[in-house]
């Protein structure tokens, strides 16, 4: 597939890569591993029928512990009574009106849902335990113009055991770099528009998922809770362990001015709600396509008032979305379940093996890498709507009959092949079935080609019977396309694969069809 960056050159200024949003949860592990639990109120004294006092207590010292800390940075706070009120807005408007340039913006407090260790009478062996519940409690929203992160916030749960979420932003965090290394640049919201020294920026950003977060979080913590410090005195040094509950990576396409970018988007956007269906997504996300594959793939088109439209592709919790912002074209994904992917990691006897990724925020590189090859191929697979190429001339050739050779065997002569008729609905579901998702990585075999084919309703059931006679017809279709160079056969196997030129051929035939004679 040909590169994005390069069928736009002259359109773009270039393509920044970088993680958008992520939110981090910090939580402590020790208080649930074995019988941790009861060994730290053993060290704080406390007794199974007294924990509910001991946990008010505690609960309102870090209360009162925040409180201080709020007074002490002179910031706005307010309870949140009413659902449905955005946190953030609020602080950005805060944040806008006293042009504050760093440290805390405002503190908004509300009762909100959440996990939380208790005590429970166990019936059965007469004994008090340890249980989950799912209540509600106090929690802090703390707002900070952070020096190194910009615009971020903490979340704090202030009922025991005290979980932590950290909102941070990559492209935030970017333009503060940008500000110390004194690069220029033109930004909208939360995109970057235009960098004068792009290569500098990516290098800029890509330090981001190298360096280790565990010291800047720690000391986060213990900012915003005054009980971490015992907490780390009864476990050994052992308190927050961060995970990333979930993250954003963004490829920006910079294009030179708005003009340009609605010059293509139109088509961007068709394109991926029209012809590409949902198992395409397994492709973008590097994944196979096979029976055994459980997954759910989502994809749907929404307009946002204002702002235009959003093409998003779901699978297994994760997402890819395009959007435009100005001037960006901007394609992300969205990595919810880390399980749906994998990373190299060393076994107990030390040799190296591919296993489940994890949340660990040690991961964090590998999220980066998965992502950012995620967005390369959705971008690569949107060449196909360039309208600056020959591909009308092309699709005329494929009307019209061809004399070649495609065996390599020495003694095979060149033989005549038919043109396609290419918007008639028959030739129409050969070129939606030989671009189906599940034949992008392994090509297809005569067999599969011709169950999609019944699939799709191209052959009859009633036909389908006559196994031999459709099996030959199948061989005579993929000499055919062979002969027009649509598909390509795989080295050393009998499987075939769509060509670069014909994905791009069939993707304008099927767009035309779908856009302008409302069909496929």
């Amino acid at each position: 597939m040909a590169d994005f960056l390069e069928t736009f050159n002259a359109h773009i200024h270039g393509i920044l890569h970088g993680f958008d949003r992520i939110i981090i949860k910090g939580h402590i592990p020790h208080l649930y591993y074995g019988n941790n639990f009861y060994y730290f109120l053993n060290q704080e004294g406390i007794k199974l029928k007294d924990f509910k006092d001991y946990v008010i207590k505690v609960s309102t010292g870090i209360k009162e512990g925040l409180e201080t800390y709020i007074k002490e940075n002179d910031c706005y706070k307010e309870y949140i009574r009413k659902q449905g009120i955005s946190k953030e807005e609020m602080a950005k408007k805060i944040l806008q009106e006293k042009d504050i340039r760093e440290g805390l913006i405002c503190a908004l407090t509300s009762v909100e849902p959440c996990y939380a260790l208790s005590i429970e009478y166990n019936r059965q062996t007469q004994k008090l335990e340890k249980s989950t519940q799912y209540r509600k409690c106090l929690h802090y929203y703390l707002y900070y113009m952070d020096k190194d992160f910009g615009f971020m916030h903490i979340r704090l749960q202030t009922w025991f055991p005290f979980h932590i979420q950290i909102y941070i932003n990559g492209r935030s965090y970017l333009m503060q770099q940008f500000k110390k290394q004194n690069i220029k640049y033109s930004s909208y919201d939360n995109s970057i528009t235009w960098v004068e020294d792009l290569e500098k920026a990516q290098k800029l950003s890509d330090k981001f998922h190298e360096k280790k977060w565990y010291g800047v979080f720690d000391l986060m913590a213990k900012r915003v809770n005054n009980f971490t410090p015992r907490i780390e005195q009864i476990f050994g040094g052992h308190a927050y362990k961060w995970i990333i509950e979930e993250s954003e990576y963004a490829s920006d396409v910079m294009f030179k001015s708005l003009e340009h970018l609605q010059r293509f988007y139109p088509y961007f956007m068709e394109y991926a709600s029209l012809c590409q269906m949902g198992h395409n997504i397994y492709t973008f996300f590097g994944r196979k396509l096979h029976g055994h594959c459980k997954g759910e793939t989502v994809s749907d088109r929404k307009y946002f008032w204002s702002q235009g439209f959003r093409v998003k592709f779901a699978l297994d919790k994760n997402f890819i979305k395009m959007y435009d912002k100005t001037s960006v074209l901007r394609i992300e994904t969205t990595i919810n379940n880390a399980n749906a992917f994998k990373i190299r990691n060393p076994d107990p006897t030390g040799n190296k093996k591919w296993v489940p990724m994890r949340k660990s925020i040690s991961n964090l590189y590998r999220y980066a890498e998965i992502a950012k090859a995620s967005n390369l191929r959705y971008l690569n697979s949107l060449n196909s709507v360039n309208r600056n190429n020959d591909l009308d001339k092309r699709i005329e050739k494929l009307c019209n009959r061809v004399e070649t050779k495609i065996s390599k065997k020495a003694n095979s002569k060149p033989r005549i092949y038919s043109g396609f008729n290419v918007l008639s609905d028959y030739s129409c579901f050969i070129f939606n079935a030989i671009s189906h998702g599940s034949f992008k990585l392994r090509g297809f075999q005569n067999k599969e080609l011709r169950f999609l084919l019944i699939e799709l309703g191209a052959i009859s059931k009633n036909q389908a019977r006559n196994v031999k006679k459709i099996s030959g017809q199948i061989t005579r279709l993929i000499a055919k396309l062979r002969a027009h160079k649509l598909v390509s056969k795989l080295p050393k196997t009998n499987r075939y694969r769509v060509t670069q030129k014909g994905e791009e051929i069939i993707a304008r035939i099927l767009l035309f069809k779908k856009l302008d004679l409302r069909f496929c």
